[in-house]
């Protein structure tokens, strides 16, 4: 809980924090949110613009992993690496880090978090790692306050979008792990993973679609949700290297079945198991995913359920919609930037920083 004295003066920091079109240089309408590595030792996060070029960064204690971005000041935070402890936020404007949320006792973050679309709470997903069951913790921004806490109804809440205001999407990875070593799967024989359509009203789901018996090591960890009410779904198979199994799906709150998405078999095999950052483009009529072991980007036309293609691009995780319909903003390991647009089959390098290693995902910031 804090103190008066640090409310005060954390409201203080908020006044003071201005809109983001306040902070808008020239005629760039859009900022970039990434976290970077510059060595094994030097982790940082910073916001580039469409020209590829670092506006802002800051050093963080660790390497992290998802940008959280406030919908209305010109604020940005970003989550610890699962097991994560912390959430850093930071005024943009004034470079000052404003507020650290760590999670309660023998919880942790995995990695994502997200604001509600007024920007008065706080959504974070979390292991309670004694249970291993899923949390979603409700908090009041910015005091951090504690407003409620639901059951993820699953293992291994990884990412979530809100479909509405009153609507969480939850992806349940299944993966039951502890801090002590993370990377250790507990339950490989009995994994169960989910999505869940969580009210945020009482914390009841509302829907909940789940992968056939045979594809129970099919881990559900990332998603995103486009103008229509379709959700994408990006899996981590963690079976076999050879099995065949599907990657991508699709989900709706009225229907109690994935639709897998077709890939052509030479295309899932280089997937390696793995999918990245999901992402729809700015029309919803596009899905983008992601593999970073795979070195590329995977498209699909989503009504038709048509693969489109894929750009090759070494190293390849972070993934945004970027301004005009069927175009993304790609970011790898190796330092590129690109954007993409798989309909009219062109991809171009924005820029390339030899020093950075960008990390797993990326947000489009609107100035």
């Amino acid at each position: 809980m804090l103190s008066r004295r640090r409310f005060l003066a954390l409201s203080g920091a908020l006044a003071s924090a201005p809109s983001w079109a306040a902070i808008a240089v020239s005629d760039d309408k859009s900022l970039f949110a990434s976290a970077f590595s510059q060595s094994k030792s030097e982790h940082f996060f910073g916001l580039f613009n469409t020209k590829g070029n670092l506006v802002w960064q800051t050093r963080l204690p660790d390497r992290a992993h998802a940008p959280v971005v406030h919908p209305n000041q010109a604020i940005v935070g970003i989550v610890a690496r699962r097991p994560g402890f912390f959430i850093d936020f930071f005024n943009v404007a004034s470079h000052d880090k404003i507020l650290r949320i760590e999670p309660e006792k023998d919880h942790h973050f995995y990695g994502h978090a997200l604001f509600t679309r007024d920007g008065q709470r706080l959504i974070t997903q979390e292991n309670h790692y004694p249970s291993g069951d899923g949390k979603v913790f409700i908090r009041e921004w910015p005091s951090g306050h504690i407003l409620d806490v639901y059951s993820s109804h699953g293992i291994g809440p990884h990412e979530a979008v809100l479909l509405n205001d009153d609507v969480l999407v939850i992806a349940n990875g299944g993966l039951k792990t502890h801090p002590d070593n993370d990377r250790q799967v507990l339950n490989l024989d009995t994994m169960s993973p989910n999505v869940t359509y969580l009210s945020l009203k009482d914390g009841k789901p509302l829907n909940q679609a789940s992968n056939a018996k045979e594809l129970h090591q099919l881990s559900i960890r990332h998603l995103d949700v486009n103008q229509h009410g379709t959700v994408a779904l990006g899996f981590q198979y963690q079976g076999p290297l050879w099995d065949q199994v599907p990657l991508v799906a699709l989900s709706r709150i009225d229907q109690p079945e994935l639709d897998y998405l077709p890939i052509p078999e030479q295309v899932r095999a280089r997937f390696k198991q793995y999918c990245g950052s999901v992402c729809f483009d700015q029309s919803g009529d596009v899905l983008a995913i992601s593999t970073p072991r795979g070195g590329f980007v995977a498209y699909w036309h989503v009504d038709t359920k048509t693969f489109l293609g894929i750009d090759n691009c070494r190293d390849v995780c972070g993934l945004v919609a970027h301004g005009n319909a069927h175009e993304f903003i790609l970011t790898t390991g190796t330092g590129n930037q690109y954007v993409s647009n798989p309909v009219g089959e062109h991809i171009n390098l924005i820029k390339k920083h030899p020093t950075v290693h960008w990390d797993n995902h990326l947000r489009q910031i609107n100035t």
